[in-house]
């Protein structure tokens, strides 16, 4: 019998997949329509164009090298809002968290006397805890009291923010830079892979924490409880679920992987924090968790497409050929297509309730 379940499961995956693969393959499509659009109406070279976006980024180990650097705060912060969204909470604190978990491990490694190897480790997971902390907050208020999580966690976001642009010109800022942490010496951080394309094991650590979310939701009894809930709330109550602590400890999980990202990336790619914005990472989680379908184990593609249009958008921008804005427009078509494929499903469930 399980033997059966595991082969249907499998199966269930691979159908999803096929899916999704179809789907961005009609992104593609949209994209490339769009471009050439936009060549024609800012009377560009439309082949120059087509071969920038899309060839450019494969073309030298540099521009791979930033194609990965795209993906690693995507799989951190897709990797949380799957697990939250799975269980229906749509926590917005993936954005601050992200940003907060960077800003404590920039401020936290100068600030440790030892140079062991795991100091790093010890950031990131101080940043963690942090966000779980702070997670904490709008999850609580969501399970006892209603709040909806949306609002209050975008209002934490705010909160989030100008504490630490508090901060970051007061006690916890370089005196010799304006806006910025103290510099990190090469023990604070993470080992780079390869230095000259600035790839550092933080993609290693970005890919593996999206791997075990996936292995969370799918083979554990708590993620489980988190898609039963998420899935039919009154059902997974009857059930015997506590609903209540699936709704807190998803969104708890999924602030601390933010976290734990921002810290990861900070400490793998940058030498000091020295953000004056929210850079928005935690809003693109919940695009690479659209196109993945809210599993996990499909982030590493899903990254991976949406990092490779931004690289060859970023490229056009370079050499002058169409603004970096351009990606934006196909990015918004992207999420359009793909969440007609999410909203279908539902739209057909609704119709057969009305049926019968």
């Amino acid at each position: 019998m399980s033997e059966l379940l595991t082969k249907e499961r499998l199966l269930s995956m691979g159908r999803c997949l096929l899916k999704t693969a179809i789907t961005a393959l009609l992104a593609v499509a949209a994209a490339v329509v769009l471009l050439t659009v936009a060549c024609v109406i800012a009377k560009a070279n439309i082949a120059a164009a087509m071969q920038t976006f899309f060839l450019d980024p494969l073309q030298s180990s540099y521009e791979l090298g930033e194609l990965v650097l795209e993906m690693i705060p995507l799989l951190f912060t897709g990797t949380a809002v799957c697990i939250m969204n799975r269980c229906g909470q749509f926590n917005m604190f993936v954005e601050g968290g992200f940003f907060l978990g960077a800003f404590v491990a920039g401020v936290l490694a100068p600030m440790l006397p030892t140079k062991t190897p795991l100091l790093p480790l010890v950031c990131m997971l101080a940043a963690a805890l942090l966000c779980g902390v702070l997670g904490y907050v709008p999850a609580k208020m969501k399970a006892s009291f209603g709040v909806n999580e949306f609002v209050s966690s975008l209002m934490l976001n705010y909160i989030v923010f100008w504490v630490v642009m508090y901060l970051l010109h007061g006690s916890c800022g370089d005196p010799e830079y304006i806006n910025a942490t103290r510099y990190l010496e090469d023990y604070m951080k993470l080992p780079f892979l390869n230095e000259e394309i600035r790839l550092s094991s933080s993609t290693l650590i970005a890919l593996a924490v999206a791997i075990v979310g996936g292995v969370f939701l799918f083979f554990t009894k708590w993620g489980y409880a988190i898609r039963i809930t998420g899935d039919n709330a009154s059902f997974a109550e009857y059930s015997g679920i506590k609903t209540r602590c699936a709704v807190v400890y998803s969104q708890v999980i999924g602030a601390m992987i933010a976290g734990f990202g921002g810290a990861a990336l900070l400490l793998g790619n940058y030498y000091r924090f020295a953000w004056t914005a929210l850079p928005h990472y935690g809003f693109d989680g919940f695009v690479v968790a659209i196109i993945a379908g809210n599993n996990p184990f499909y982030l590493p593609f899903a990254a991976l497409f949406l990092g490779y249009l931004r690289s060859g958008a970023l490229q056009m921008s370079r050499l002058g050929i169409l603004p970096n804005e351009l990606i934006y427009v196909i990015q918004a078509v992207i999420i359009i297509i793909f969440g007609a494929k999410a909203f279908m499903p539902m739209v057909k469930k609704w119709r057969g309730g009305q049926q019968a």
